[in-house]
This record gives C-alpha cells, structure tokens and sequence, in this order.
C-alpha cells in the first residue's frame, strides 16, 4: 500500500534504502497527478527533480533521484535516543496592562528573550527568559523603526533582530539592547513570515517568493491552483539576488457555482516548507506522510516517510466550522449559497501534516493530524538523517498554533489560544 496509508509495520529500526530507477510519467492533469500516482504504488519512490523541475505534486520526472530515503514506522519510536516529553514552563498573555491581539509571529534569541509579534498592533513586544517584560518595540507607521506589515522577528548572528516589512522594501534593525540601528533595503517589498534560519552568519538572507504561473498567463484568478515557491538569496551588500530553483504545487480548488469562482477547498492540502539552517529547504506536501531535504542547487538528497497513519476523516465537527464561518455573516445574502458550495467541495479527508518546522539543532518536527490523531496533540521528532525518534504528546492544557512555532535545542515555543480565544504564548521546554 502506498506510504501513508499503511497498516502497523512491526519493524522497530528505520530501513535506509536506494530508491528505484526513476520511470517517467505521462503528462497527467496535475490536480490528479499525485492521486493517480498514489494508486499506482508509485508514491513511494523518491522526487526530486534537477533545478527548477516539478518538486512537490508527486509527479516523478525523468533522472530524478534521492540520494538516500528512510522509511521509518511508528514503532521505532524511542529505540535511538531517550524518550522526550514536554512540559509548559510559562505562558505569556501579553506585555503590562495589556494583552496579545493576534500573535502572527514567535521568535527567541541566543540568550532566551522571547519575541511576539502582535499584527494587529504592529508591535513587538520582548520579555527575558523568565517571562519578564522588557520593552516593545516597533508599532504601526512608515517612520524609522516603524512597521505597515511586518513579517515576524529575524533573529541574526549577534542577538540583533531584523523585522521585514511586506508593504515596504526594507528591512529594520535593533540590537540586542532594543535600540534601533537602522534600515537595510529588501530586494522583496512583499513576502512571507520570517523564518528561523533567514538571516546568515555572512549577513545575507533568504526569503520565499511565490508567483501564480497560470494567473500571470492569464490574468484569471480563478486560475490560481497551481503554484511556484521559490527561495530568494540575497547577498550581505543587497546588490547580488539569486532566484534558487523553485518548488512546484498545485492546490485543489472548488467550484462555486454561486459566484462562478473558483477557491481553494477546505481542509484541502497545502505545501509546508521550512528554511535549513544548512544552505538547504524542507518541504512535505500536507496530503502524504513524506518530508524532502533539497540543496539551494536543486538537488534531493533525502526523503524520509513515516508508516502506519492513516488520514483524519473530514467529520461533522469541520463542517461545523464551515458552517460557522458562514453564520457570522448573515447580512450577506449570498453567504448561505457560498457555504453550501463549500460543503459540497470538502474532501473525504484532511491533510496528514499540519506543520514543520525546525530547531537548527540537528531536529526536524511534523504536527501530525491522523485518524488517530488530533491537529495539536503531538509532535513528531526525527534527526535531520531522517530517522524517525519518536512521538512526543503536548501537554493537555496546552493549544498549540502549528504554523506559529520556534524551536531551539531545548524549547518550544508556540501561539495559542485558551477556551475564551483569548491569545497566548507557551514555551514547552524538552525534557530528556
């Protein structure tokens, strides 16, 4: 059966394997590609193309090749290393006489201050590693230090921070102390959350930049689905940019008969993907338990795969959310029409990963959603060879933010938020 989909494998070590002579595939439509290949068993072998070839649609093009694949299971779980466990050591709900309004960002630095970006307030707000209060910095303006949409805390060589601006081409740049240094102009006025290993030893940085090939032919945005993800490096004096072969997805989209758009589906599969710390990228395609190491040159020099998980079913709980989304706007008379479109497009099943992400410590981490499951409960762990360390739960009390998350050798820190929605950072700290 194909990897993801499997049964309970009895083995308790990870198996290193060369992966199969690469077979080339016929020109499928790309948003059956990878389901079609899943049927035929070919989701298992390796893809990774030569630069700027289709990296993340399943497709597998001709010479691709991995240089090394890990399969791992669920039962090799703490047989390499001591088993972990996570423990919330504080909780921050916002600086002095005030609270957090939507935490777009988390960061830490060398000497454990915490960084919280609140985007409703254009703030930065610091704390130490005890979760004292120490300043905030930035707010909402176009002035020196100042911010229209920042893209999270940068954390460079140093301690000092680097906060993108996506309205503007510029980054911002505090020292350790919080005083501000100055501005550095981006090669992006646009862009994505910063990242953890943004910011280089040598002072250049990398960024993602994503095009919609098939808009930009087009001019349709409902021709939107697929997508090129590329990494932009830029030099430490801004003059040199490199445009680094990019990866390749496609979205599932949903018709809406109501409004004649096309958008995409909900709990439909997305692309997670990670900065390297090393001159490399992460990414896994949300859909199948699979996660990709790839060189700045293009090249695949690892997959690993975790077996024995099956997909969450898509259940009355998440057409409740759907629902509700809706519900909130009952004054628009098409909103009911809209929902019903929406219901009617929900896949059977939710994406396998729910986030990845990093340490720079030699960690790769995957918040699994499976059947067995839930999105936020665990984090699995594995080496940056690939093999799978095991299955970590995080604390019962504790609701985590995939996608707003910092990872160090020795903590984690997460977004949340409590049953009122009321905003909040935790730091789970490793215990070995």
């Amino acid at each position: 059966m194909p990897t993801g989909f499997s049964r309970d494998t009895p083995g308790r070590v990870p198996t290193w394997r060369q992966p199969a002579r690469p077979r080339p595939t016929r020109h499928l439509p790309r948003a059956i590609t990878a389901a079609v290949l899943l049927l035929l068993g070919l989701g298992t072998t390796a893809c990774q193309g030569d630069a700027g070839q289709s990296l993340a649609t399943g497709a597998v093009p001709a010479g691709a090749r991995a240089q090394v694949v890990v399969e791992n299971a669920l039962a090799s779980a703490w047989t390499t290393t001591a088993e972990w466990t996570l423990e919330e050591d504080l909780r921050i709900l916002g600086p002095p006489g005030g609270y957090l309004g939507n935490i777009d960002a988390v960061a830490a630095d060398s000497r454990g201050n915490i960084y919280i970006l609140d985007g409703t307030t254009q703030e930065i707000h610091v704390f130490d590693a005890g979760g004292g209060y120490l300043r905030t910095l930035g707010g909402r303006g176009q002035g020196p230090g100042e911010f229209r949409e920042a893209l999270g805390p940068a954390i460079a060589p140093g301690d000092t921070l680097w906060v993108a601006d996506g309205l503007a081409p510029r980054y911002s740049i505090y020292g350790p102390d919080g005083t501000f240094i100055g501005t550095r102009v981006r090669a992006l006025a646009s862009g994505m959350l910063t990242e953890r290993c943004t910011i280089a030893p040598d002072g250049s940085y990398m960024e993602w930049w994503t095009r919609l090939p098939r808009v930009e032919m087009s001019e349709d945005m409902n021709n939107n689905d697929l997508r090129h993800h590329y990494p932009i490096r830029v030099s430490p004096d801004g003059e040199k940019q490199d445009t680094l072969p990019h990866l390749e997805f496609t979205r599932q989209l949903a018709d809406l008969p109501s409004t004649g758009s096309r958008r995409p589906v909900w709990f439909g599969p997305t692309l997670k993907r990670a900065l390297g710390c090393r001159d490399d990228v992460w990414f896994a395609p949300s859909s199948e338990y699979r996660v990709y190491r790839r060189t700045l040159a293009g090249d695949t020099t690892l997959v690993f795969t975790l077996e024995g998980v099956r997909p969450a079913a898509v259940d009355e709980a998440d057409r409740d959310e759907v629902r509700a989304t809706f519900e909130r706007y009952p004054e628009l008379a098409s909103a009911t029409a809209l929902m019903r479109d929406h219901l009617q497009a929900l896949p059977e099943h939710k994406p396998i990963i729910a986030g990845l992400f990093l340490d720079g410590d030699g960690h790769v981490f995957v918040v699994p959603e499976t059947s067995r499951v839930d999105a936020g409960t665990a984090i699995d762990v594995f080496r940056e060879d690939g093999v799978f360390l095991g299955r970590v739960a995080v604390p019962e009390a504790v609701n985590i933010n995939p996608g707003r998350v910092y990872a160090t050798g020795d903590q984690l820190l997460f977004a949340g938020e409590d049953e009122a929605g009321a905003p909040y950072v935790t730091r789970l700290r490793i215990r070995r």
